[in-house]
C-alpha cells in the first residue's frame, strides 16, 4: 500500500492540471477574419522551445498599414491557455514597422482568439492544417 501511495504522488507530480492545455494545442497553422476590415489572416505558430512559440502572421490587408499586404511576427510565452507575445511587430509593404504585445487564447471549441484593444471585437481563428 505505501509503494502504491508514493507512486501515485510521484506520477501526481508530472501531470499537468487539467486546466491548462499542452502546447501542441496551438501549434499549428490557422486562418481567421479580421471582423474590424474582413481582411483574411494566416497565423502559424510553431514550437520555439522552452515553452516558447514563435509567431508568424500573413494579413491581407492590414488597417494598421493604411490597406497594404503585412506581416506580423514574434515569440510568446505559453501560461495557461493563453499565448502572450511581448515582442509582436507588425511590418507593412510599405517598410514601415511597429511593435507591441498581443496575446491569443484557446477558447471552446478548439478555437483561437486574438485579444485587441477594446472595444475591438476578437479575431477568431480556426485550425486549417499542423
Amino acid at each position: 500500500m505505501f509503494l502504491r501511495v508514493v507512486v501515485l504522488m510521484c506520477l501526481g507530480g508530472l501531470v499537468a492540471p487539467a486546466s491548462a492545455l499542452p502546447m501542441a494545442e496551438f501549434f499549428g497553422i490557422w486562418q481567421g477574419v479580421d471582423p474590424e476590415d474582413g481582411s483574411l489572416q494566416t497565423l502559424t505558430i510553431t514550437d520555439a522551445g522552452a515553452r516558447r512559440a514563435g509567431i508568424l502572421v500573413h494579413d491581407t490587408w492590414f488597417s494598421l498599414c493604411q490597406g497594404e499586404l503585412g506581416v506580423g511576427q514574434g515569440t510568446g510565452v505559453l501560461t495557461r491557455n493563453t499565448l502572450e507575445v511581448a515582442d509582436y511587430q507588425l511590418s507593412c509593404g510599405s517598410g514601415s514597422a511597429r511593435g507591441g504585445a498581443t496575446r491569443f487564447t484557446r477558447g471552446a471549441h478548439g478555437v483561437l482568439k486574438r485579444v485587441l484593444a477594446p472595444p475591438s471585437p476578437p479575431i477568431v481563428y480556426y485550425r486549417i492544417g499542423r
